[in-house]
């Protein structure tokens, strides 16, 4: 199809929560709710070209299984110009409440993929203090120092060994007490040579706790995880950035991001 030939398109950009029982869908999973909805909402979806044409749509990293979000985005691209709060009043009808479209607007057909512009990413993680434990949020902030200066740290993905870049990754964090544990608030940096996935952090932190060296012990990022200092956990996705050469950061929709 000749360049003067082609559709005319639009990137609508969409934030939705992933949040509740929804926590524990799989990526893939995900994405077949997401195109259900989609249609569900009578959106006028465009194609792919080829042999095998599906939705064209692009979403942010994913999530691993049980984190929750309250700030993932997608792209779906329309062959038509639907008002932008039509289209996400569509959406939210035909979404399940775990699921839900929080706010829509269109983007620049041209821009990069969310996972190009996307590179800096926060999270909140609820840590409840396990009853034959003593530890503080105090002692959560300098173990967290001590992990912050390590320049890199071994995983086990699977069977295979990896390395964690703490250096690129790691961009800083704030700790507060709470009732039963403490909260983390983890900023990282992520692109296409790496990301930083919380339970790495998580289970170095209970090295940590226990007076040993973070990486001590085999980390594992992948089955059930259970730890001596922490009776419970819980992650959640809370902010994905755009990062300008001067520092700045904005949303996915453009807007200014201030910490």
């Amino acid at each position: 199809m000749s360049e003067q030939n082609q559709p005319t398109l639009f990137r609508l950009r969409v934030g939705y929560q992933k949040a509740g029982r929804l926590a524990y869908l799989g990526h893939l999973e995900v994405i077949g709710t997401i195109e259900r909805i989609i249609r569900r909402a009578r959106l006028p979806y465009a194609v792919t070209q080829g042999f095998s044409p599906h939705m064209r749509i692009g979403y942010t990293s994913a999530l691993p299984v049980g984190t929750s979000s309250s700030c993932e985005w997608y792209d779906v691209f329309l062959t038509e110009l639907v008002d932008a709060t039509e289209a996400l009043d569509r959406l939210r009808a035909a979404s399940p409440d775990d699921l839900r479209p929080l706010t829509a607007a269109y983007v620049d057909v041209r821009c990069p993929a969310l996972t190009a512009q996307i590179t800096r990413v926060s999270y909140r993680i609820a840590l409840a203090r396990h009853a034959a434990a003593n530890w503080s949020a105090s002692d959560v902030e300098a173990a967290l120092g001590r992990i912050a200066s390590i320049a890199e740290l071994p995983y086990l993905r699977g069977n295979k060994n990896k390395v964690l870049d703490l250096s690129k990754t790691f961009v800083g964090f704030r700790v507060e007490e709470c009732e039963g544990g403490a909260a983390v608030l983890l900023d990282t940096r992520c692109d296409n040579e790496g990301a930083l996935r919380p339970e790495i952090i998580i289970d170095a932190l209970d090295q940590e706790l226990r007076g040993l060296s973070a990486g001590t012990e085999p980390i594992q990022t992948t089955g059930a995880h259970e730890f001596a200092m922490f009776r419970s956990y819980s992650v959640e996705r809370v902010a994905q950035n755009m990062e300008d050469e001067r520092g700045a950061m904005f949303d996915p929709l453009g807007r200014a991001v201030y910490v």
